[in-house]
C-alpha cells in the first residue's frame, strides 16, 4: 500500500437525490477503509437499514442531524462523531435548514461500491426500489420497514 492524495473535487455521485462523493475506496486502501462524504438537504436521509459486512463512522462537518442507532434516537450538530457498528440498525435525517455535510468511514471497505453502482444510474432508475433492494443485498444493505409498517 502506498500514500494517497485524494483530489478535493472527487468522485460526484447523486444517490437517491442525495449529492455524495467518494473520497477514498477500498481499491486504494487494500480493502481497509472507504470514505464518502454526502451532501444533505432538509428531510434528506436514508431509510432504517443494516450493513452486515461493515461498521460506519460519521463525522458531522455542517448542519444538524436527527440520528436513529439501534434504540438511541437524538440530535447531533457539527464536530459529532457517531459509531454504527455492522449489525446494528440506523439511519439518519437532516434537520438543519441549511445544506449539510457528513463524512462517512467505512471499516473494511467496499460498501463504497453501492454508492458507485447507485449513482450510475439514472435518476428514473434509481426509483426502481426492487432494484435498488437487489442492489443493496449484493452489498450486504438489508432495509428495514417503516417503524409504522
Amino acid at each position: 500500500m502506498n500514500p494517497l492524495v485524494i483530489p478535493s473535487e472527487g468522485a460526484n455521485l447523486n444517490i437517491l437525490g442525495i449529492p455524495m462523493i467518494v473520497r477514498l475506496r477500498g481499491s486504494d486502501t487494500g480493502g481497509t477503509v472507504g470514505v464518502a462524504e454526502s451532501h444533505d438537504v432538509p428531510g434528506s436521509g436514508p431509510p432504517p437499514h443494516i450493513h452486515h459486512r461493515e461498521d460506519e463512522t460519521f463525522q458531522v462537518l455542517e448542519g444538524e442531524y436527527e440520528w436513529t442507532v439501534g434504540d438511541k434516537t437524538f440530535i447531533t450538530g457539527k464536530g459529532t462523531t457517531i459509531f454504527a457498528p455492522r449489525g446494528i440498525p440506523h439511519g439518519y435525517r437532516y434537520v438543519g435548514t441549511t445544506p449539510g455535510r457528513l463524512m462517512c468511514t467505512i471499516t473494511p471497505a467496499g460498501f463504497e461500491g453501492f454508492f458507485e453502482e447507485v449513482g450510475a444510474l439514472s435518476p428514473e432508475e434509481q426509483q426502481d426500489i426492487p432494484r435498488i433492494m437487489a442492489i443493496a443485498a449484493t452489498y450486504g444493505l438489508e432495509f428495514l420497514p417503516p417503524p409504522d409498517a
